[in-house]
């Protein structure tokens, strides 16, 4: 293991952090741009709408596979390749001249960013050691900011002076890393022959804890991208202006970096299990009253409310990493790229809801589903020092 000798272990960790930042920014490129693609390119409602759908297959759901790569080759070989191809590929989907490259290069730089994410958490966790709790909280919170930012920057860059320039936002990433390429620690120490025999421990008797926090964070997940997925419609019924929806989904995620950091600073001082418990049951009467509430009252409750519900994530990440830590890259995957991406695949159960009784409605289901996550706390195990890990015998 990397030991903790000061100005080696802050470079990595800086560079690596960077690095998310920049890694979720290029994951925003897409959303903005749909429109443009729409017309552009001559596509159908039906095209735009698998755009969104292979950023979240191949930037979501394959991170358990790119997590199972990194821990059984060399996770900085993963980091370093997902950076390049999320900064080069995403930055470059404004000259993709049809549909058919247009998909292939979503599908490049998309595995990008799924390459990163389980990697690079499961770098950040095995070097920051006993710290890392609110360092992982730093690590989110920053990758946070960057997809927050992503929409103000490009359509900035788009409306003055066209979409021919935005493939000069690729340096940034290409620049970190060649520079991870000579910082970053590898994983010699540490290399294990991990097979994909290894995830039987998923189905054991001791992985009853991992089953219950991948549950929790699904559960989590889908109210989550549920608002950030319908806020624009919400407000659109409300007659309100797509700035201004663009406006609250910013605000949203960067009260939520916040929260994500003041959470992870306070989970090693007062306990895991009551930082998730406590954001899900608080969270949850915070969303019902935004969604009644109307003007300034509504921007500050939705600003809370992704303060109070991000605070758990990364207590999250890292609880299943300690749960099960011959195989991080892998359970990272698991966490943070399936599960959230299954989370996602729900969304048309919001949507049903929403067509037969209204936006407001679907997203109040939605949140009253976090209060069964505190129940689902209440089955772990002594998480903060867990006793019993899941084994490969």
């Amino acid at each position: 293991m990397t030991k903790s000798n000061g100005r080696f272990l802050s470079t990595s960790i800086i560079l690596l952090t960077l690095s998310h930042l920049f890694n979720d920014f290029y994951a925003g490129f897409l959303m903005p741009l749909l429109s443009y693609f729409q017309s552009h390119l001559h596509l159908t409602i039906t095209q735009v709408s698998i755009l969104p759908t292979v950023l979240a297959v191949f930037g979501s759901i394959l991170q358990p596979v790119f997590g199972f790569l990194g821990d059984k080759y060399n996770k900085k070989l993963f980091v370093v390749s997902g950076v390049l191809c999320s900064a080069i590929f995403m930055s470059c989907i404004g000259f993709a001249p049809n549909f058919i490259i247009l998909i292939f290069m979503l599908m490049v730089g998309a595995s990008g960013i799924a390459s990163f994410h389980p990697n690079g958490a499961a770098t950040i966790a095995r070097l920051t050691e006993n710290k890392s709790t609110f360092m992982m909280s730093i690590f989110l919170m920053v990758g946070c900011i960057g997809l927050a930012v992503a929409p103000f920057i490009i359509t900035s860059i788009a409306s003055s002076g066209g979409f021919n320039k935005l493939w000069l936002l690729s340096f940034p990433g290409i620049i970190l890393a060649l520079v991870l390429i000579k910082t970053l620690p590898g994983n010699h120490e540490e290399k294990r022959s991990t097979n994909l025999s290894d995830f039987k421990i998923l189905f054991t008797r001791k992985s009853r804890p991992l089953w219950i926090m991948f549950l929790i964070m699904f559960t989590r997940s889908l109210v989550v991208t549920s608002f950030l997925s319908f806020m624009s419609i919400l407000f659109t019924e409300k007659g309100l202006t797509m700035h201004r929806s663009g406006i609250a989904i910013s605000t949203f995620l960067l009260s939520g970096s916040i929260g994500g950091l003041v959470g992870g600073y306070l989970a090693d001082k007062i306990g895991r299990k009551i930082i998730i418990a406590c954001s899900s049951i608080f969270a949850c009467p915070l969303l019902l009253w935004f969604l009644h509430a109307e003007g300034t009252l509504s921007m500050t409750l939705l600003g809370l409310s992704g303060m109070v519900i991000l605070a758990a994530s990364p207590v999250n990440v890292l609880i299943v990493q300690r749960l099960c830590p011959d195989m991080a890259g892998s359970i990272a995957g698991v966490s943070m790229g399936l599960v959230w991406g299954s989370a996602g695949l729900m969304l048309p159960v919001i949507g049903y809801i929403a067509d037969h009784y209204g936006m407001g409605t679907s997203l109040s289901v939605a949140a009253l589903m976090l209060p069964i996550v505190g129940i689902f706390v209440l089955m772990l195990p002594d998480i903060d020092r867990p006793a019993k890990q899941p084994s490969k015998e």
